[in-house]
């Protein structure tokens, strides 16, 4: 490079020059002679002026960079590609050692929570570190399945693609593409689903109109199986059969020789929402529990309470005129004939049959028990006797017949059982000093679970017990209200009440044999309840992928028995145990990366060249290169092009000979 660096300064220089430039031009106009020798002499001072220096510099080699970007996204768990992956990240890091003058930088791509993998994102920090001119080349370590590949490349150096796979692979995929988070008990919710078929298969399966087997099931039992065409959405109605969570899951047939089943599956929540709760509670007549079982029903306001008291039996006459009758007769036929299926729960309180009921209508109530229907009965004194509920059709559905004595008067504070202390019901009250009652009804128990007793001869005291598709139980004694007076008699008289009602509506958490399985921050949590003394013993975990693996339990509580274990892998889980199952679904954090798991070059097809790592090995680092030879310069110095002695006795000598040649 030369520069020029003045011995007069530039304004000096420029009038010399022009002054030499008028001197040339009038040599030129008068066509004097000798004006070239001048035009020489003045050019060669004028240059020797301008100080001209060779600007040298010295410099030294900078090294060549390559990018390694290594794709860890949640596609790349699938089967061996991260070994694969860092298999190939391996061998050009020793490659490198071989190559003078390049340096290797990694850039991992962790997994996102949204939006596919954004490789060139994560790329784009480190490729502003690094300078154009040493970038030799950009080597991505990928399944391919990338979701922000750029139309062109923001950088000159060589892209390669180094894809973990043998070759394009094929994938079924059952997309969720609406659901229903909440569904009216008894009703339908909706869900759309639709198959696509990835890789491979694309267009054929398009082309042919392929029909895949589909299944939805709902906590494990099978709601709909049918044919689904790939690429076209089908709706699904799922029935709401119980009040809170269900775990809904539907599963494509698995495609042979896809890259994984993980997505052939899908799974959600369906919160079943009850609607208003029919209860009917008809009392015997007026009595202090009448209060407890208002407290409780009109608390919950789902509940819509019809409660009766009779103080009139049907047929009863009474002698005053109409006008002056406040009392109305029991209307029987509407609630037992009519009506009797719309009520989700009846109660007797304290009732008998003396001609309050017709048989026919106590054996409607049996007869709708044994239907699904659930009975609260609340006895006393009244349950001994010829007018016991025990001796009509309606005793054909309780747990427990009277015996001698029949009514036990005595204090007595109630106490849970061995089973009452595992089942969910009674649970809670295990091992507590409940305040006591006065009075009690011996009774002998035929079928059913005895949760509490009470007396000297531990009496059976609250029975629960399964009749044929209903539930029924029985609270033998009058007392309860007891708890409810405050001060030393204060016990849990609503909690109580409220955990049978529960049950007797069967909700799934006070099942006495009940399996549950949550996810919950990464990790499966199963509980198991049981009746029985013993641990159930293992339970059997089916993983999303169809792995099969066992986990003991351990007792948390009588009756709980608990176990933990990480849960990543997203898709259904399905735990078992003693002929239960339960359902629990990962859900997917980044939805888009599962949507296409076959390894495939076509994204990067038209900016990368590609290489299939399972098919060939890794190709040479340097075929995959452009090298750079980039330098930094490390400083300068000035060599004069114009010997200064010398240069100025030669104007000199040239503008002499000019004033020679002018007088010659």
């Amino acid at each position: 490079m030369i520069i020029f660096i003045p011995l007069l300064g530039w304004p000096v220089l420029i009038g010399l020059t022009a002054l030499s430039t008028l001197v040339l031009l009038l040599g030129l106009f008068t066509r004097a002679r000798g004006t070239l020798w001048r035009l020489a002499g003045f050019g060669l001072l004028l240059g020797l002026l301008a100080g001209p220096q060779l600007l040298r510099q010295t410099t030294r080699p900078l090294p060549d960079v390559a990018l390694v970007a290594l794709d860890q996204s949640q596609s790349m768990q699938i089967g061996n590609r991260t070994a694969m992956g860092h298999a190939a990240l391996a061998n050009l890091q020793a490659q490198v050692a071989k190559l003078p003058g390049l340096a290797l930088r990694v850039v991992a791509v962790p997994p996102a929570d949204a939006g596919g993998t954004s490789l060139f994102g994560a790329m784009s920090e480190a490729l502003a570190n690094i300078p154009p001119a040493q970038l030799a080349g950009v080597v991505v370590i990928t399944d391919g399945q990338i979701s922000d590949v750029p139309k062109a490349l923001p950088f000159t150096a060589p892209l390669t693609a180094l894809l973990t796979a043998k070759a394009e692979e094929t994938d079924r995929e059952l997309r969720l593409v609406a659901a229903s988070t909440y569904g009216l008990v008894g009703k339908n919710a909706s869900l759309q689903l639709e198959v696509f078929d990835h890789g491979a298969v694309d267009h054929a399966a398009s082309d042919d109109g392929l029909l895949v087997p589909l299944r939805v099931a709902e906590d494990g039992v099978p709601i709909w199986q049918g044919m689904a065409p790939v690429g076209q959405m089908v709706s699904v109605n799922v029935p709401v059969r119980h009040a809170g969570p269900a775990v809904v899951t539907a599963s494509a047939e698995v495609l042979p020789g896809e890259v994984s089943p993980v997505n052939d599956q899908v799974a959600f929540t369906l919160n079943g929402i009850t609607k208003k709760l029919e209860v009917l509670l008809i009392s015997g007549n007026p009595n202090q529990s009448e209060r407890s079982w208002r407290l409780l029903l009109k608390s919950d306001p789902a509940v819509e309470l019809v409660h009766f008291t009779i103080l009139r039996t049907p047929g009863e006459a009474v002698e005053a005129p109409p006008g002056a009758v406040a009392l109305v007769p029991f209307p029987v036929a509407q609630l037992f004939d009519i009506d009797i299926t719309k009520f989700d729960l009846i109660i007797l309180d304290e009732f008998d049959s003396d001609g309050l009921l017709p048989p026919e209508y106590l054996a409607n109530i049996a007869r709708y028990v044994q239907d699904g229907g659930a009975l609260l009965v609340q006895v006393g004194p009244e349950f001994e006797g010829t007018q016991s509920l025990a001796g009509t059709f309606l005793g054909a559905v309780l747990p427990a017949l009277p015996a001698a004595p029949g009514t036990v008067t005595a204090p007595f504070s109630p106490h849970v059982t061995g089973i009452g202390a595992r089942h969910p019901v009674t649970s809670p009250l295990a091992g507590m000093t409940l305040p006591t009652w006065q009075r009690l009804e011996a009774a002998t128990t035929l079928s059913g679970d005895v949760l509490m007793t009470g007396g000297a001869e531990n009496w059976p005291l609250l029975v629960l017990a399964s009749e044929v598709k209903g539930r029924v139980g029985m609270l033998l004694s009058d007392q309860l209200w007891l708890w409810s007076k405050g001060d030393k008699h204060d016990g849990p008289a609503l909690p109580l009440l409220r955990r049978v009602v529960h049950w007797l509506l069967r909700e799934p958490a006070l099942e006495p044999e009940f399996l549950a399985a949550k996810i919950t921050d990464g990790n499966l949590n199963i509980t198991r309840q049981t009746l029985g003394a013993s641990n159930p013993g293992p339970a059997s975990i089916t993983l999303p992928d169809g792995q099969l693996v066992t986990l003991a339990l351990r007792q948390t509580a009588p009756g709980v028995y608990s176990a933990s274990q990480p849960a990543a892998t997203p898709g259904v889980w399905r735990v078992s145990e003693g002929g239960l199952s339960a359902y629990a679904a990962v859900s997917l954090a980044n939805a888009q990366e599962f949507q296409d798991l076959a390894a495939s070059g076509v994204p990067l097809h038209k900016v990368a060249r590609e290489v299939w790592l399972g098919r060939e090995p890794v190709p040479d680092l340097a075929s995959m290169l452009k090298r750079r030879g980039a330098t930094q310069v490390t400083g300068t110095r000035d060599v004069p092009l114009l010997p200064a002695l010398p240069a100025m006795l030669l104007a000199i000598a040239l503008l002499a000979a000019g004033w020679w040649r002018e007088r010659g």
